[in-house]
């Protein structure tokens, strides 16, 4: 750490890659402050306790937010992202920067360094006067200190929880009383009901996705644009929080979460884990959407458990004579979803009323009943819904 200069460290020049180092007065008390502060850092105890500390000498609420705008703690409890844009401005600057976060808190921010590398803005209420501006300078080395620990602890748990979410997908050569144990180091009870997630990334951020994956308290194991983890309790909002503060850490792009069933014995994980990768599949075709859970698959959630072979033979059955139509296909996924409104599905497949007809009629004929038979509509949504499914295998899944 002899090597650590941040910005705002009023005892010695503030380094700033591009420009020369300079010199602030300290205000009385605030070294006394700064090096008390650094000793939480050095102690482990986290952004919490170094942020309620910093809350508690200036008396007003602070935020950490990372270089893409989410939130790693507020003392406030504070959940308001900021644009990538608003970071930038903020690093922009060599003295703390008026900002307004969305959800109206009014903050001074100040860029954070660890030597070449942007931490993140340390941000505390207006009005801030000079004494509070002189402690939000003197904490910024405590916040370098704890992102270069969190960086070295991430990395070595990273290695271990890797092997072991690649144990659980893959199925463990070692027992499972053994395997058992090593989760339940790492907070997972594999014996209580849990689920595979797998959050998917798709912008450019690789690095900073990577960084956000390895600072979730869960373990988690990296696939290029993926991250692999199991969570418990309650699913929906588990999944919830964690895919909108990874969202909030890389910014531009989007994040997906798709989970496995749950299950409630370690022999059952790898399952989760396979459904969770078709689970992602099947998301990805749903345009808007971010999240998908097994528990709402409906059909599909049965027709996994169906072997592909059987599927297929079932889709030939009900489908054969329009599987090489495309544009038959699509429309009888809109004739039967909208219940035979031919002015909803010429809106949605862009085509004229007449022209729906006509397609129409030529699945009457071609499937021999009419589409929307109660019978005969639950076996081609069945079919159409096997087909789905074959289509995400086909393509590797998620």
């Amino acid at each position: 750490m002899d090597r650590l200069k941040v910005e705002g460290d009023l005892d010695g020049p503030v380094a700033r890659p591009g420009r020369g180092p300079s010199r602030r007065r300290s205000l009385p008390g605030t070294a006394d402050f700064a090096a008390r502060l650094n000793q939480i850092a050095f102690g482990g105890d986290g952004w919490r306790s170094i942020l309620a500390a910093i809350s508690e000498e200036t008396g007003v609420a602070a935020r950490l937010i990372g270089v893409h705008g989410g939130v790693f703690y507020a003392t406030d409890g504070g959940d308001a992202t900021m644009s990538p844009a608003e970071v930038a401005r903020v690093f922009a600057e060599p003295e703390p920067v008026s900002v307004t976060l969305g959800d109206g808190w009014p903050a001074r921010a100040m860029a954070v360094w660890a030597a070449q590398r942007r931490v993140g803005l340390l941000l505390v209420a207006e009005p801030a006067g000079e004494r509070v501006l002189a402690v939000l300078k003197a904490s910024s080395t405590a916040i370098a200190i704890e992102a270069v620990r969190r960086d070295a602890a991430a990395a070595a748990r990273a290695e271990t929880a890797s092997r072991l979410i690649d144990e659980l997908r893959y199925g463990a050569l070692r027992g499972t009383e053994e395997l058992t144990r090593t989760a339940a180091r790492f907070g997972l009870r594999l014996t209580e009901q849990h689920a595979a997630v797998v959050f998917a990334y798709d912008g450019p951020n690789r690095r900073t996705w990577s960084t956000a994956l390895s600072w979730l308290e869960m373990p988690v194991r990296q696939d290029d644009s993926k991250g692999w983890t199991v969570l418990a309790g309650d699913l929906p909002r588990e999944v919830t929080r964690i895919r909108v503060r990874l969202q909030g850490m890389v910014g531009e792009g989007t994040v997906l979460a798709a989970t496995g069933p749950v299950v409630s014995d370690p022999r059952e994980t790898a399952r989760s884990f396979k459904d969770a990768e078709t689970v992602l599949g099947l998301l990805r075709r749903r345009s808007g959407e971010t999240e998908l859970l097994h528990s709402e698959l409906g059909l599909a959630q049965l027709l996994l458990a169906v072997p592909p072979a059987h599927l297929q033979a079932f889709v030939e059955q009900q489908l054969g004579p329009i599987l090489d139509r495309p544009e038959l296909i699509l429309t009888l996924d809109a004739w039967l979803a909208t219940r035979g409104s031919r002015a909803s599905v010429a809106e949605q497949l862009h085509l004229h009323r007449n022209s729906v007809g006509y397609r129409v009629g030529q699945l009457r004929q071609l499937i021999g009943a009419d589409p929307l038979d109660p019978e005969t509509a639950h076996r081609l949504r069945t079919a159409l819904t096997a087909r789905e499914l074959l289509d995400v295998f086909a393509q590797g899944n998620g």
